[in-house]
Formats: C-alpha cells, sequence, structure tokens
C-alpha cells in the first residue's frame, strides 16, 4: 500500500497532520530529489521508501534515484563508511580515483541539474556535486556515526561537503569540526504502519515465529541488525552466554546484507562459525519485515550491542512493539533508550548480561518498560515527524 500521510492521523493525530499539510503549502511546486547507495537493505532506504511519498502527497514534487557503482567502487565506499566510524584504512591514490569515477559516472546518467532541492545521503554519492554547476540547494544527508572519524577520510571529503548548502547529521555528537556551512540535526525515524512496525496479533506473530523453528517454550533474546562488525554480534554471543547460565532462553541473530555492503558474508560466516558450537542459537538472514515484526514484539528484551551507530533504528523499531532494548551508549542509541526507563544502556558486557537478567525475571519490569517505550518513540521517532523536520528545513532554505 501507498503511505499516504491521512492515514497516520489515527495515529498521531489531527492536529499534527492538518500542520504537516499547511508547513507543505510554501514548497508546493519545488522539485525535491534523495540520492542514496540502494534501495533496499539498511535504515536509509527503510525512510526513503516511506518520506518520498509522504513529501509527495503533502505536495512536495520528489523523486528518488539510486547510483550504480562496481563491486570496487562499492567495496571503497564501505571503507569509507568504516574509516569516518574510526577504523584505519587508506584513501590511497588508486581509490580516490575510482570513487571520484563513479560520483562522475553517477552525476551523467542522474539528470538532476534542474531540481530545486537534492538531497545526497552518505558518502557514496557525495562527490556527485562536484560535476554540477550547482543551481540548486543541495544538502548531504550523513546517516552514520562520524563522532571519531579517520582525519585522513574526512580531510578527502571535506571539500566536497563544503560545497553544500548544509549537512543533516542525527545527533549533536555527530557535528563536523571545521565544516564552514550549516550542521542540522533531524533524528531518523520508523513508519508505524510499514509491514514490519505495524500491529500484529500475538497469534499470528507466534505461528510465524514457530515456521522458523524458533523454540517459543523459552523467553527469546534477540539482536537485528545487518552483519557488520560495527553491530558486534560476538560480543551478544558471549553476554547470551552469561544469560543463559542463570536463565534459560533462546537467542535469534537475525540480519539481512545490503547490495552495497561487500563485508556482510563474511562476518555472517564468522557469526555462523562461532554459534554452531553453542545451543539456542538460531541465525536468520532473509529479508522478511512480517518476520522482523514478530520476532521484535515476541522476544523478551532485544540488543543493540553496537561499537559505532549512527542511529540504530532497530531500537525504535523494538521500542514501537512495546519490547525493552538493551543498548550501547554510542551515536543515536542513548537518544532512544530511556536509561532504567525502557531498557538499558550498558556499561559493559558484565552490565548488559546483568541488566537482561533483571528484564527476563520481572515481567512487571518488563511490561513498564515496554509501555514506556512505546510512547517514548510516539513522541519522537515517528515519521510524520521526520518529515515535519524536512519541511522546516527545506523552507528554511528559502526564507533564511
Amino acid at each position: 500500500m501507498i503511505p499516504k500521510i491521512k492515514d497516520y492521523e489515527r495515529i498521531v493525530g489531527k492536529k499534527v497532520i492538518n500542520n504537516l499539510r499547511s508547513s507543505a503549502e510554501p514548497l508546493k511546486g519545488k522539485h525535491v530529489v534523495h540520492i542514496n547507495a540502494t534501495s533496499m537493505g539498511g535504515g536509509v532506504a527503510e525512510i526513503l521508501n516511506t518520506l518520498v511519498f509522504l513529501m509527495n502527497d503533502v505536495g512536495i514534487d520528489t523523486g528518488w534515484r539510486t547510483i550504480v557503482g562496481s563491486h570496487s567502487f562499492f567495496k571503497i565506499t564501505k571503507g569509507i563508511h568504516n574509516s569516518l566510524q574510526g577504523s584505519r584504512w587508506k584513501m590511497t591514490e588508486a581509490r580516490k580515483r575510482t570513487y571520484l569515477e563513479y560520483c562522475k559516472r553517477n552525476s551523467i546518467i542522474n539528470h538532476i541539474a534542474d531540481h530545486d532541492i537534492v538531497v545526497i545521503h552518505d558518502p557514496q554519492p557525495l562527490g556527485m556535486i562536484k560535476d554540477y554547476e550547482k543551481k540548486a540547494h543541495w544538502l548531504w544527508r550523513c546517516h552514520i556515526d562520524i563522532s571519531y572519524p579517520n582525519k585522513e577520510t574526512l580531510g578527502f571529503l571535506l571539500p566536497f561537503i563544503q560545497k553544500y548548502d548544509g549537512a543533516i547529521i542525527s545527533a549533536e555528537k555527530f557535528r563536523i569540526n571545521n565544516l564552514e556551512k550549516p550542521q542540522f540535526i533531524i533524528h531518523p525515524s520508523i513508519d508505524p504502519l510499514s509491514v514490519k512496525n505495524r500491529k500484529l496479533s500475538h497469534e499470528k506473530a507466534r505461528k510465524l515465529l514457530s515456521r522458523k523453528g524458533i523454540d517459543l517454550d523459552k523467553p527469546i533474546i534477540t539482536q537485528i541488525s545487518r552483519f557488520d562488525p560495527w553491530k558486534d554480534p560476538f560480543g551478544v554471543i558471549r553476554m547470551y552466554r552469561k544469560i543463559k547460565e542463570k536463565h534459560d532462553c533462546n537467542l535469534v541473530l537475525m540480519g539481512d546484507m545490503a547490495s552495497d555492503d561487500p563485508q556482510g558474508p563474511l562476518i555472517y560466516f564468522k557469526v555462523k562459525q562461532k554459534s554452531e558450537r553453542i545451543p539456542g542459537i538460531q541465525i536468520i538472514t532473509e529479508k522478511n519485515d512480517l518476520l522482523v515484526n514478530a520476532l521484535q514484539q515476541e522476544s523478551a528484551l532485544v540488543f543493540q550491542n553496537s561499537i559505532r551507530e549512527g542511529f540504530a533504528l532497530t531500537v525504535s523499531e523494538s521500542l514501537w512493539k512495546r519490547t525493552p532494548v538493551l543498548g550501547t551508549n554510542v551515536g543515536g542509541i542513548p537518544l532512544q533508550i530511556r536509561d532504567g526507563v525502557n531498557g538499558f544502556v550498558m556499561k559493559n558486557e558484565a552490565d548488559g548480561a546483568k541488566k537482561a537478567l533483571r528484564i527476563l525475571q520481572d515481567p512487571d519490569l518488563r511490561a513498564r518498560m515496554g509501555n514506556a517505550g512505546h510512547e517514548h518513540v510516539k513522541k519522537n521517532f515517528l515519521i510524520t515527524r521526520h518529515l515535519q523536520d524536512y519541511i522546516d528545513l527545506f523552507n528554511g532554505l528559502y526564507t533564511n
């Protein structure tokens, strides 16, 4: 079903919907385009899959393009991604040439010179701006954790970023030093009416999990994320072993692999090898939003054990379904988890295992945290708020 703004009224109220429509009025006739790396896999594609349709529904003429690239290009952009999150990596001259060549290719095949606003998402298409005589407003939307970037990589990208009219980041801690352009904070969001987030009956959810061979007689602990070293699934496995010593439960690790992430299969293979020796662990790799929905809803708790994290929409997804989340104190995770209220911010693995046991052994605590999590997401992290932030930002481009 194509998203329509009126469908969200029953969740957020008539006042919110009316304000979205009225504030979008000055933008009618403006031509906006979003450009990112892939149409499926990961939070950026999920957000755009709703946001673009809602922008059109409120009268903003909005398109969405994805870029093309070779395996070597996406291997390089994964290296850029990892190094912006702090890993050691060398932006060699050969890598620079490949990166810029594909930015040029995508500039040629994407005719966006006649747009009023261009929103470029993440580093993959960032360099496209150099191949245009900039007449439109260009915004770079960075979804990743750049709190401790590799200075060499950021130094290569910074001249391109400086050409934009501004950068959009997910949290205050991601502000870029020495950037001479405005930096706007817009938190990511979930779509409460998507297949992944709409309400499922308890019976249907359990049936979906049962078909996958998940043992429903024991509490389920889950982490849902791409197979990526930054998500630290190995740490989740270590915590699970400690938890299982005191409370019988099962662990499900579910994730998919996006087309722009060549590192995913290698990490998946390592996780599979590690988990095969430990009873009670199940790995699911399929792209199945309904199954994700059921798993988040029926789990006793969800981990988000990230080492670096742009935002982690899996936290809001789980909280929306009234499931407590235990996450690390990185990126956008502490914006979503109110420590001790709707989950816990973990200090380390021992602390994570200890707090997971508290939730498993106290059904009343789990229920209170679940209800608090749902309300927190409703107030702060739904797609309607996200749309309003973009409308306000776009309006500001024409009034400042």
